[in-house]
């Protein structure tokens, strides 16, 4: 039996794939986005200050609020020359739809909007939005959480690739940066300056010595270093007067910005001119509004017992779809509204984390309308409750 806008979805999706994105130049998929919405029959689609595209589907009565939120925002293409299909070409083959954002998550995204806009009204009660956000690859969060600011959402399913498991947790990240200072000199005379690199290895060895914090749910912490540059660069005939490095670090619950520094700043103290702080990010949306913001994202976990977990389990399960729970190895927008808000969220999409910001990035058609159904269930099995986090019980 054909379900209705299955196929249209990946239609939609290989739309999607040939209008490149990054982070920042969401503008094409956005029209896009809120063309298709309107063509839905969404009852209201608007586009915020930051570019993002919201539209909301109002059922039988008074209900919860469910906000499906899928990022618009792709990585960038790398050695184009290797790709089996041109990266933005949304071309079909083998089974499988192709294209940078595939997987990552415009086809999960086409897949959202269009199920949601495929509901019959009398079939739940309360509200469905779906949010098209922004700058995601960029900085997680910082979209949906202006979203979430105005609307105020009961639960929230978070589009990104998890297998077609119901992801209900992960880990966070955050971003370190260390400093060191020296004093320059000519390298024929090093004795004359103090080298900043030599201050910065002496930091770096006790940082790594650091042990990682435990999680029973999410596992070990990480902590790894993904950069260093002296100062200046290139290098000249010059002792070094500066060096920063950076690390990567995936955090586990009840970590917070003030305990990471604490135990960074701890691991270097005693060490001269050497100093620790979160990394910021530089964020400028395509609307022309900008922001700086500290790099950090808590992790947040909800138990296999949560009211939303069991719903949406259910609703898969009576869909006749895979009902399985798992711990996403990733950072997402959850970290904004179930890590920062406290928000009930669960991820969930077609697709394979290894998949996504590879070259020959693709996705299963097959998965992407199994996900088009999902997205439908959970939609009904939400709406079917009620409110989750305002003194009702599911």
């Amino acid at each position: 039996m054909r379900i209705p806008y299955a196929s249209e979805a990946v239609s939609f999706a290989q739309e999607l794939i040939r209008r490149p994105s990054l982070s920042g130049q969401e503008h094409d998929v956005a029209e896009l986005v809120a063309r298709e919405m309107a063509m839905l029959g969404y009852d209201e689609v608007t586009v915020d200050e930051l570019g993002s595209v919201v539209g909301a589907l109002a059922g039988t009565g008074p209900g919860p609020t469910a906000l499906f939120d899928a990022h618009m925002d792709v990585v960038p293409v790398t050695e184009p020359e290797a790709w089996r299909h041109g990266p933005f070409s949304g071309d079909l083959a083998e089974g499988r739809l192709w294209g940078r954002g595939s997987t990552d998550v415009k086809g999960n995204l086409a897949a959202a909007v269009l199920a949601l806009g495929a509901l019959p009204r009398d079939a739940f009660a309360g509200r469905l939005v779906m949010a098209a956000s922004v700058g995601e690859e960029m900085i997680e969060g910082l979209a949906l959480s202006h979203i979430l600011g105005r609307i105020q959402a009961d639960a929230v399913v978070v589009c990104e690739p998890t297998g077609l498991n119901l992801a209900i947790g992960h880990k966070g990240r955050t971003g370190v940066v260390v400093e060191a200072r020296g004093r320059a000199a000519h390298t024929s005379r090093p004795e004359l300056g103090v080298n900043a690199v030599y201050r910065m290895i002496g930091a770096i060895s006790r940082i790594r010595a650091v042990p990682p914090r435990h999680d029973p749910l999410l596992g070990d912490g990480v902590n790894e270093l993904v950069e260093i540059v002296s100062d200046p660069y290139p290098g000249t005939s010059m002792v070094p007067a500066g060096c920063s490095v950076r690390f990567d670090r995936r955090l586990v619950r009840g970590e917070t910005a003030e305990t990471v520094l604490g135990e960074m700043r701890e691991a270097i103290e005693g060490l001269d001119e050497v100093s620790a702080r979160l990394h910021r990010v530089c964020f400028e949306c395509y609307t022309g509004r900008s922001f700086t913001v500290d790099d950090f994202h808590a992790a947040w976990a909800l138990d296999e017992g949560h009211p939303l977990v069991r719903r949406a389990l259910k609703g898969l399960q009576e869909a006749n779809l895979p009902a399985r729970t798992f711990l996403a190895p990733y950072s997402t927008n959850a970290a904004a509204s179930a890590g920062e808000l406290g928000i009930a969220t669960v991820i969930y999409g077609a697709g394979e984390i290894a998949d996504a910001h590879v070259v020959n990035e693709s996705v299963s058609i097959e998965a992407l309308q199994t996900a088009y159904r999902g997205y439908q269930a959970l939609a009904l099995a939400i709406a079917d409750g009620t409110r989750i986090n305002a003194g009702y019980q599911i």
